[in-house]
């Protein structure tokens, strides 16, 4: 039980950084980060809401992630987000494939996860 519950934080704590390290890089150089996104979002929304937005969305969630806090569900918002990310950028696939790993490390946090959800 005991290697479980480090395994989970270790996974949290992969998973959490990425979306942090994501959202303050994002902040630094915005114009590298940009292209990231798909141009029908950025025609839909304006790149200079866009991109904070989503860095204070990934903040948010890897607060959520480490705290540990209802960690299934948190850990599927961050696969959902990750294989979103990889979709958009499959012509960047040289840059994104490392997201494969991540988005794998989250899936498996949900499945380490998943009695403890369902015990509440």
């Amino acid at each position: 039980m005991a290697h479980q519950k480090l395994v989970l934080l270790f996974l949290r704590l992969s998973i959490a950084s990425v979306f942090l390290y994501a959202a303050i890089a994002a902040t630094l150089d915005p114009n590298t980060w940009i292209s990231f996104f798909p141009p029908f979002l950025i025609s839909f929304i304006p790149a200079k809401i866009l991109l904070p937005g989503f860095a204070v969305y990934q903040i948010g969630l890897s607060v959520w992630i480490l705290s540990g806090w209802k960690s299934f569900w948190s850990a599927i918002l961050a696969a959902l987000t990750l294989i979103g990310i990889i979709l958009s950028n499959l012509a960047a696939l040289d840059i994104v494939f490392r997201d494969f790993a991540i988005f794998f490390a989250a899936i498996a946090l949900a499945v380490g996860s998943y009695d403890n959800h369902h015990k509440k």
